[in-house]
C-alpha cells in the first residue's frame, strides 16, 4: 500500500508541475549530441522517448537529428499534453505523443532504431523497462539511458547542503547494479557508460526558489514541515560557505548509459 501512495504522490507531483517543467529544471544539449553522433549514420530514424517530461529533451532531439520521428511518451497524461504543445510551439511535427508505462511500452516487435530516457530511470523497474525496449528495437538498436548515478546524486549542492537529501533519494543506482540489467537480457549488451560533468553558477535566491517549486522530484518525499526545516539550513550552510550568495558555484555530474540490441 506504501508503494501505491508513494506513486500516486509522483503522480500529483508531475501534473502540477507539467506547465512549468521545462522552466526550472536545466537542460543540457551534450548528451542530446552525443546521441546524433552514435546515429548520424542512419538515413531514417525512428525512436521513442521514455518519460518524457515537458519535451525539453524532445526538442533537442527533433532539431538535431531531423531524420528522427520520434515517439514521446510518459505515463502522466498532463506531461504528454505539455510535450506536445510544446513541440508544436517550437515548430516540431515530426513526432506523436502518447501516454505509455515504462514496463509495458506497446510499441511493437523490431520497430525502432532507438529508445531514449532522460533523468527517469529512477521512476522505472529498470528490469522490466530494458526487456521491453530490447523486444521494440530493430537489431543493433540503440537504448539510450541518461541518469544521475547515486554517487554523483551526493555530490550536487543539493547532496552537500540539504539534509537528508541523498538519503530520500534512494531511487538512484550504482555502476555494479546497471552492469547487472544487461546481464539478465538475453541479447542486450552494455555497451559503455560516459560520463559529463558540468559547472554550474547560480544565486542563492534561484536555488530556492528552484528547491520551493520542487524542480527534482526528490523533494516531494519530504513532509512539508521537514522540507521548510531543510530549506532552512540549506540556506545558512550555503551562506556559511559561499561568501558571494549571488555566485554559488558547483558541479552537475550525470552518466550515459548506453545499451545496443545484438
Amino acid at each position: 500500500m506504501a508503494s501505491s501512495v508513494a506513486s500516486d504522490n509522483m503522480y500529483e507531483h508531475f501534473a502540477r508541475l507539467s506547465t512549468a517543467y521545462n522552466d526550472v529544471r536545466t537542460t543540457d544539449p551534450e548528451p542530446v549530441l552525443y546521441i546524433r553522433n552514435k546515429l548520424q549514420d542512419r538515413e531514417s530514424i525512428r525512436g521513442a522517448d521514455i518519460g518524457c517530461g515537458g519535451g525539453r529533451y524532445d526538442l533537442l532531439l527533433l532539431q538535431y537529428l531531423p531524420r528522427l520521428h520520434l515517439i514521446c511518451s510518459d505515463v502522466n497524461e498532463a506531461m504528454v499534453e505539455e510535450t506536445a504543445r510544446y513541440l508544436r510551439d517550437h515548430g516540431q511535427n515530426n513526432f506523436t505523443a502518447r501516454r505509455l508505462d515504462a514496463s509495458d511500452l506497446q510499441l511493437g516487435d523490431n520497430a525502432l532504431d532507438c529508445i531514449l530516457t532522460f533523468n527517469a530511470i529512477h521512476h522505472f523497474d529498470p528490469a522490466a523497462f530494458l526487456s521491453q525496449a530490447e523486444k521494440a528495437l530493430r537489431d543493433a538498436g540503440y537504448i539510450f539511458i541518461y541518469t544521475r548515478l547515486r554517487s554523483q546524486n551526493a555530490r550536487t549542492i543539493w547532496g552537500r547542503f540539504f539534509p537528508g537529501f541523498t538519503e530520500k533519494e534512494n531511487r538512484l543506482y550504482d555502476l555494479a547494479q546497471v552492469e547487472r540489467w544487461a546481464d539478465k537480457i538475453n541479447g542486450l549488451n552494455l555497451e559503455t557508460v560516459e560520463f559529463f560533468k558540468f559547472k554550474r553558477v547560480a544565486p542563492l535566491a534561484n536555488l530556492l526558489n528552484q528547491a520551493q517549486s520542487k524542480h527534482y522530484s526528490t523533494f516531494s518525499l519530504y513532509s512539508e514541515t521537514e522540507f521548510k526545516k531543510g530549506l532552512n539550513i540549506f540556506k545558512r550552510q550555503v551562506e556559511r560557505r559561499f561568501r558571494d550568495p549571488t555566485r554559488v558555484e558547483w558541479h552537475d555530474e550525470n552518466a550515459m548509459l548506453v545499451f545496443r540490441k545484438d
